[in-house]
Parts: C-alpha cells; sequence; structure tokens
C-alpha cells in the first residue's frame, strides 16, 4: 500500500530494468493519482482494472492488467501484469485509417449515384415538361393564328377566344404542378387533430359536386386519437390528392372512407375506395412522377403525396383488388424527420 514495486519478473526486467522497491508511479513515470486509484479505487475481490500505457523508454504500448492479491498476513497487495500491444495499435490505426478511406469512396461513389439520379429524374421531368406542355401551346398557337387571319365571323371569334382561355388556364395549371413538386418540401410539424383535418378535406370535396357525385364519404377516426405531430397543410394536401383520385375512379358512384389510427409509436392514414380498382402490374408504377392513366393528368398528384409523405420520414403503399377495393395507406412516424 505504500506504492512500491516488491517484485519484477525477469521478462519485465528485460523490458524496463530492475524497479524493485522503487516507487511505482516513479518508476513508470506517470501521476501519483493513478496509484491511488489501483490501490483504493478497486474493490477487493472486483474485477480486474485494464489500462493502456506508452513507455517513454521502450517506446512500446502495454496493456496493463491490475488485480489484488490477499496476502497470508490478511494485507492486499495489487498484481500488475503488461502485456506488448504495440503491434495490435499499428494495427488499429491502420485499419482506422484503411476505414475512413473506404468510407471517402462509398461517400463519393454514393455522390455520384444521386448525381446521376438526379440527372435522370431531371430528364424525365424535361421531357415530362415537354409532353405536357406541347398540346396546349399547339391550340394556343393555333388560336392565334386564326386570329391573325381576321376572317372569322363574331361567333368564330368568341370559340377561339374560348379555346384560348381554356388552354391557357389549362397551361398556368399544369406549370403550377410541376413548379408544386419540384419545390423543396420541409414539414413544419405541430400537434394536428385528424379529426378536424378529415372534415376540412371533406369540406373541400363536397364544394366540387360534379367530382363527388353520389359518393357517400364516411370519415373514421379512433376516438383515443387526439393529435399528431405533423405539418397540416402538407398532410392535407397529400389526403386531398388521394381523394380526389379516388373520386375519379369512382366517377360519382359508390363509397369513400377516410381513417385514421394511432399504431403504437405509428400513424395508420388510410384512403379506402369500392371503385374499379388498379392491376396488379400497374400498381409499382403509381407513385412514379408524370405516370398516369387518366387522360390529360399529369401523373404528378401520387409522386407529389409520396415527396410529402418521404418527408415526414414515413412512408405511403397502395393495395387493390380489383373490381372490390383499393386503399392507399400512409404511415407517418410519432417524431417526424
Amino acid at each position: 500500500r505504500d506504492y512500491r514495486i516488491a517484485f519484477m519478473n525477469r521478462a519485465l526486467q528485460s523490458e524496463l530494468g530492475n524497479g524493485e522497491g522503487e516507487l511505482c508511479h516513479v518508476f513508470f513515470g506517470h501521476e501519483e493519482s493513478l496509484c491511488e486509484d489501483c490501490q483504493h479505487g478497486m474493490g477487493s475481490f472486483g474485477p480486474d482494472v485494464k489500462r493502456e500505457w506508452s513507455s517513454p523508454v521502450t517506446g512500446k504500448t502495454y496493456e496493463i492488467a491490475v488485480c489484488p492479491i490477499h496476502e497470508p498476513d490478511g494485507s492486499i497487495s495489487r498484481l500488475h501484469m503488461l502485456r506488448d500491444i504495440t503491434v495490435r495499435k499499428l494495427l488499429e490505426v491502420e485499419l482506422h485509417q484503411h476505414s475512413q478511406q473506404l468510407e471517402a469512396k462509398v461517400a463519393e461513389q454514393a455522390e455520384r449515384l444521386r448525381r446521376g439520379e438526379r440527372l435522370a429524374l431531371l430528364g424525365e421531368i424535361s421531357a415530362g415538361i415537354a409532353h405536357e406542355i406541347r398540346t396546349p401551346l399547339g391550340a394556343i398557337v393555333t388560336g392565334i393564328k386564326l386570329l391573325e387571319k381576321g376572317c372569322q365571323g363574331p361567333d368564330s371569334q368568341k370559340l377561339i377566344f374560348e379555346l384560348l382561355t381554356r388552354e391557357t388556364r389549362r397551361l398556368e395549371k399544369k406549370v403550377s404542378e410541376f413548379l408544386e413538386y419540384a419545390r423543396p418540401r420541409l414539414p413544419q410539424p405541430s400537434p394536428t387533430s385528424l379529426s378536424r383535418l378529415f372534415h376540412e378535406i371533406r369540406s373541400v370535396l363536397t364544394t366540387d359536386r360534379t367530382l363527388l357525385g353520389s359518393v357517400a364519404l364516411e370519415i373514421l377516426v379512433d376516438p383515443e386519437l387526439t393529435e399528431w405531430p405533423l405539418d397540416g397543410d402538407q398532410i392535407k394536401e397529400a389526403v386531398l390528392n388521394l381523394c380526389v383520385n379516388a373520386l375519379q375512379s369512382l366517377q360519382g358512384v359508390g363509397h369513400l372512407w377516410l381513417e385514421a389510427r394511432a399504431n403504437g409509436d405509428r400513424l395508420d392514414i388510410a384512403v379506402r375506395d369500392d371503385g374499379p380498382g388498379i392491376a396488379r402490374e400497374v400498381i409499382p408504377n403509381v407513385f412514379r412522377p408524370f405516370f398516369s392513366l387518366r387522360s390529360g393528368g399529369t401523373g404528378l398528384g401520387l409522386a407529389i403525396c409520396k415527396e410529402i409523405v418521404d418527408a415526414h420520414g414515413g412512408r405511403i403503399s397502395v393495395s387493390s383488388i380489383p373490381g372490390r377495393m383499393t386503399t392507399f395507406r400512409i404511415t407517418l412516424p410519432s417524431h417526424p424527420v
């Protein structure tokens, strides 16, 4: 307990010299406080204490294991066992450097892949924009040429102006959808009532009687589900898009359900309809930008929904039984990213 070395075996003496009788911290060249921890900070029957120590004499690194020894006279000494781990430490440094280099290469390859995906998406968006705006632009150009000739009667001019107005609005709508899809979506989550959100969506849908027709719209919210942290405006937009798609497939007849329930730390939102359904081979493509089965559609509605849900750290999926039921399901975490 006086910190003096009582015995050193020959192997250690050959490495560091004979330190028997010397103070441990003096011989090994470290702070006296470490001796205090060694003698009094370790219980008599506790686990061994392990430290690493670099010798200024040999330049090597050692792992030192310390354990108590109960002497016959009742005193307690400490046994120090040194193991040369210099090679292991060098290998660890090399492995760490190699790991960093590998991580850098993986990050570089991932960035290249992301750049390639962005370029591919940019090409797809460009092609989609060109395709979608070509028809209304063509109609507008044709109408202007007819007006330039100046040989139409008042009735014909009225029809042409109506055509120009209609196609201009159509073009504006398409451009707005493109911009909506392209702009970054950073959610601003706050506690939101799902019941109130669904009733707001129903109010919007019921204003368009042509779209709604005689479809029965039912809202089912778990009574225990009061609020959930989400961006109400964005989720409202996503669910509204799903509802509009469902109503377009129902064509004024059938049922539409909006459902919400908590599933542990997840929120499940379902938009369900009993319309004609979606063919199995089509389902893998429904969330792709510009994929549409509806004439005149841009194919961005479901892509926008997916962007919104992904930004919340959630998932969106679809299942369908043709002729019976189609369900779009949104799953959101309790802690949006």
